[in-house]
This record gives C-alpha cells, sequence and structure tokens, in this order.
C-alpha cells in the first residue's frame, strides 16, 4: 500500500513539473558563435510566459563571462500577446572578446512564479559556446617591416593655442612700446581731452537761437514764448554777474544790474523786455509781433554787449595749451553764435531805423 503511494506520488510530481516547463520557455543566443577579435555581437535573451507569471531577470554588470565582456544592454522590452495569454520579455547584450580562444557561456537561469503562488521556479537556458580567432597569417610571406604612424594634418584647435600666446605677446610689445614712448616724451600715459565748459554768453546765444527757431509767439504761444526767453536771460544774467536772477523778481533784478558793470543802454532794452514778459504771463497782454521781434533782438543785443571778452580768451588759451592746434576745431559751435549775433544786430539796426 505504502510502495503504491509513493509512486503515485512521484507520477503527481513529475507531471506538475513538466507541465510548468512547457508554460514558460527561455532562448539565449548569440547572433553567431564565431567571431573575429575585437568584433562585437549580440547575445538575446528571451523568456516566454503566461499573463499572470511573474519573474526575476537576470542582472549583468561588465563582463558575461571570463574573458568576455559587455559593451551594452538594452532595457528589457515586453511584447504581450493576449490572444495567446503570453508576455515575452526581451534584452539585447552587444559583447566582444579581445582574447582568442573558445569560450564557454553558462546557462542563462530564469526564476518565475505564478501570482497566486508562493513558490519560486527556476527555468534555465541551454549553454552556448563562443570561438574567437585571430587574422590569419600567411607564413609563407616574409616578414615587412611596421609602418609608421601616418601624420594627421593640423587642425585649427590645434593651431589656436599658439596664435592666442603669439597675439598676446604682440600685443604686450605694443603696450611695452607705446609707454616707452610717452615716458620719453614726459607725456602721460593717456590724453584726456579737456572738457570745454561754454561761456555764459555762449549758452545763452544758443538758447536765444534755439527759441527763434521753435516760432512760439508765430503759433499763438505767446506765454511759452516770453516764459522761455526771460528763463534764458535770467540764467545768463545769473552765470555772468552772480545776480541770483532765477529766483528774484523783474524790480529785483534790475536793483541788483546796477552794481555790475552792465552799460546802462543795454540795462534798459533788459528792463523793457522782462516787464513785458511779465505783462504777458501775469497780465494777459497781447502784445504786437513787432514787439516780439523786438523783445529778441533786445535780448541778443544784451548778451552780446554784457559778454565777457576775457573769460573768451581765457577759454581759448586754456584749449589751444591742451590740444594745440585742436583749439579752433574745438570752438566750432561759437561760429553758429556769432552769426546769430550778427543777425540780431541787423534786425535791431533796422527796427531803430524804423
Amino acid at each position: 500500500m505504502k510502495k503504491g503511494v509513493f509512486i503515485i506520488s512521484l507520477l503527481i510530481a513529475f507531471y506538475t513539473g513538466k507541465t510548468h516547463s512547457q508554460e514558460v520557455s527561455p532562448i539565449v543566443r548569440f547572433d553567431t558563435t564565431d567571431i573575429l577579435i575585437g568584433d562585437q555581437i549580440d547575445l538575446n535573451i528571451s523568456f516566454t510566459m503566461p499573463l499572470d507569471y511573474r519573474v526575476l531577470w537576470p542582472h549583468y554588470k561588465d563582463t558575461l563571462t571570463r574573458n568576455i565582456e559587455i559593451i551594452s544592454m538594452t532595457p528589457v522590452d515586453t511584447l504581450i500577446n493576449e490572444s495567446e495569454n503570453i508576455v515575452e520579455m526581451i534584452q539585447s547584450l552587444t559583447v566582444t572578446s579581445f582574447d582568442s580562444g573558445y569560450y564557454y557561456v553558462p546557462p542563462v537561469r530564469f526564476r518565475y512564479q505564478p501570482i497566486d503562488d508562493t513558490v519560486f521556479r527556476e527555468a534555465t537556458s541551454i549553454p552556448l559556446y563562443l570561438k574567437v580567432h585571430t587574422m590569419a597569417v600567411d607564413t609563407t610571406q616574409p616578414i615587412k617591416a611596421i609602418k609608421p604612424p601616418l601624420e594627421a594634418p593640423l587642425t585649427f584647435r590645434e593651431i589656436l593655442p599658439w596664435l592666442s600666446i603669439g597675439l598676446g605677446v604682440l600685443i604686450v610689445i605694443l603696450i611695452a612700446a607705446y609707454v616707452y614712448t610717452r615716458w620719453k616724451k614726459n607725456k602721460p600715459l593717456f590724453r584726456i581731452r579737456p572738457r570745454i565748459i561754454l561761456p555764459p554768453h555762449v549758452v545763452a546765444m544758443n538758447g536765444l537761437e534755439s527759441l527763434k527757431g521753435k516760432k512760439l509767439w508765430q503759433a499763438g504761444k505767446v506765454k511759452d514764448y516770453y516764459t522761455e526767453l526771460t528763463d534764458i536771460l535770467r540764467n545768463y544774467i545769473e552765470e555772468r554777474y552772480d545776480v541770483m536772477a532765477v529766483e528774484m523778481t523783474t524790480e529785483e533784478i534790475l536793483e541788483g544790474m546796477k552794481n555790475t558793470d552792465a552799460p546802462k543802454e543795454s540795462v534798459d532794452k533788459l528792463a523793457r523786455t522782462l516787464v513785458l514778459a511779465d505783462l504777458v504771463k501775469f497780465a494777459k497782454e497781447k502784445p504786437m509781433p513787432l514787439d516780439n521781434d523786438i523783445s529778441m533782438n533786445s535780448s541778443i543785443d544784451f548778451v552780446k554787449t554784457t559778454r565777457s571778452e576775457r573769460e573768451i580768451e581765457e577759454i581759448i588759451e586754456k584749449i589751444r595749451i591742451e590740444n594745440g592746434e585742436e583749439a579752433e576745431e574745438n570752438m566750432e559751435g561759437s561760429s553758429s553764435v556769432e552769426a546769430l549775433e550778427d543777425e540780431g544786430s541787423g534786425e535791431t539796426k533796422k527796427e531803430e531805423k524804423k
């Protein structure tokens, strides 16, 4: 009786193992089993199992076996066939060998398990062999000398460091030559162009020329015209005579001008212009067009007759000392001022004749 039970158990175990082995299919194979030393081939690994199974995939590092190195490996890919209720997992390893010989690759072991089971089973692939051979050598031919290495042409990247060094040396030489030359001539290393401060009368005449070009009173902006005109005169008086004209009333300005060397006739013209400007700005006076022209011409005459000749000579002399002959070019801006002064003087004479 006991002997019969034992035989039945063996048969059940054999049948169960056979059934499970038929449910999974491990396949491992090379692209080719004969390679030249250093060549690369793929080792294709696949494992087919039912959908409700799971498997522990074999893990590799950098070698497959001794003398067979792994160059790269793809991720494990999964192909599902729902019609047949199976899944196939695939991975490819690129391998090579740098030693000739005949190498044995042991079977790859897969541990798998049905989802509803707690026991892992094992399936193995068949063992593989890989032959690695060297180049065929014809021993009947004479031995030849080793050829020297070929010389590669120079590239721009190789030349660039030398060009940079050469350019740097050239720059240092030029700088040294410049410093020595300036030192030899007892001159400063850097030539600083002096800042030209225009005298007050030049600033005022430029402002009057700009105001004439705007044609404000011709456009009906009489108040704006007189406001800008008196601002130019106030700034000029403050810079020329140190009279704080910008903050003063007309009466205070005229009182302050009594303590200056300004000609009385020029001060009288200034007074008429400032008084008329106050009437326009504060009493809404509407002067005639002729009055507007006279105010401009009177302002030009006032600036012209009160300008400081000594200040102009000092500035020109300073520029000539610093820049030599360039002084004439730096004073080009004054030519337009002189032209405006001549024009204003001519218009004034015409008004006096009338």
